[in-house]
């Protein structure tokens, strides 16, 4: 059973909230945005910005791989008090380079730069949380960095619209201003949750997948979902402006209920996971309402069934996104959760990776029959959720034997 609610929580995990609302207020527009601003600024195809973002995913993986393993050895609050201040001068770059409308290479460059410093910070974060958390804790912390993280991702698109309207180079101004504040409140606020000394250093390998018969199988399946999930990203994206037309000032509205329909859900959600079954049971049920999710994408054309979409992708991401570092950090010692998070994301992200390339190449070649795509990518996601129903058993054993 785990324990539902947030009131006997380190107060370390309400900075990570605050923080983490400021950084997706600031930084998920960016990423919203920027297919839009490839392909309708500087002309880029389909396929090229899937590769750019598809490659973005990879090189994110491979940083957080290595900054997993580095959080174990070190700590984690040198990641997370550090990385905010170049990432607001960089994203402050881009807002300059963009706004002039400078070299297309030049703003390739430096939004890859900012992948790898955002990259570094990602295990640190989810590691804390598990370091000043119990198992039956583990579950409530997450969700609650997550609400905290969609209040910000409810602002963040509607904001970036607003501002896309004048110029697409403001959201990277705000983007910049958000990770300043949020890099001064942590270096204020946050102190160490994980002293290395304190631990038996172990190396990773990947032996221990071999040995880890369910971590492999998780990762396996992660991979799949990675490659299905892509799509409601930077597909949606451009299938909503470019191929169906609608005004920018809807991409927002569309990524905003988002975030406000997790902060209505997420705690009801919560409680209802924390009741019954596994966390793996309830990625397989999310998996699942994703899958109708894309299917009803199949037939939608209009915001106000777009909306319906983003509903249905929210309620299935409410079940899926606390599960996620809760089975990942309940599998593996405590000196290795950063480097187990990291392993995870880095083979995962192949996934993310084709996902990005292809999915974006074959919804080009579908634009004028998009629901073949659509429906696709649903058959692809329930598949996923049927193998979480079969890994389901296995981590029960798991969770009784620890």
């Amino acid at each position: 059973m785990y324990k539902y609610g947030f009131s006997n929580l380190d107060r370390r995990i309400w900075y990570l909230g605050v923080t983490r609302f400021i950084r997706s207020m600031g930084r998920v527009s960016s990423f919203i945005f920027l297919p839009l601003i490839f392909v309708n600024i500087y002309g880029v195809s389909f396929l090229s910005t899937g590769i750019l973002m598809g490659f973005a995913v990879l090189l994110m993986s491979v940083i957080q791989y290595y900054s997993g393993k580095w959080t174990d050895r070190i700590g984690r609050r040198v990641f997370l008090i550090i990385i905010p201040f170049p990432v607001a001068l960089i994203y402050f770059l881009l807002f300059y380079f963009v706004f002039l409308n400078l070299s297309y290479f030049l703003v390739v460059l430096v939004w890859y730069l900012s992948i790898v410093i955002n990259a570094i910070q990602y295990p640190a974060i989810q590691a804390s949380v598990a370091d000043i958390t119990s198992e039956f804790e583990r579950l409530s912390a997450y969700t609650l960095i997550r609400i905290m993280t969609n209040v910000g991702a409810a602002a963040g698109p509607f904001i970036g619209a607003v501002l896309s309207q004048y110029n697409f180079s403001y959201v990277f101004l705000f983007a910049s201003i958000a990770s300043f504040i949020e890099g001064v409140i942590l270096l204020k606020y946050f102190k160490e949750t994980y002293f290395p000394e304190n631990e038996d250093h172990v190396s990773f390998s990947l032996k221990i997948l071999r040995e880890n018969r369910f971590f492999l199988f998780f990762i396996t399946v992660g991979l799949i979902l990675g490659f299905a999930l892509r799509q409601n990203g930077p597909a949606l994206t451009l299938y909503a402006f470019n191929i169906k037309n609608l005004p920018i000032i809807d991409i927002g509205y569309i990524y905003s209920l988002n975030g406000i329909l997790v902060i209505v859900l997420q705690m009801p959600i919560l409680k209802m996971m924390s009741k019954y079954n596994t966390p793996v049971f309830w990625r397989a049920i999310s998996s699942l309402i994703y899958a109708a999710g894309f299917f009803i994408l199949s037939f939608s054309s209009i915001l106000f069934s777009l909306l319906i979409v983003m509903t249905v992708f929210t309620i299935g991401e409410d079940f899926m996104a606390p599960t996620t570092q809760t089975i990942i950090t309940m599998i593996s010692p405590s000196n290795l959760r950063g480097t187990y998070i990291g392993t995870y994301n880095l083979l995962t992200s192949i996934g993310r990776f084709l996902g990005s390339i292809i999915g974006l190449y074959y919804l080009y070649v579908f634009k004028s029959i998009p629901y073949v795509f659509w429906i696709a990518i649903a058959l692809l996601t329930a598949v996923s959720g049927s193998f979480y129903f079969y890994l389901n058993p296995y981590f029960k054993k798991i969770k009784n034997k620890n």
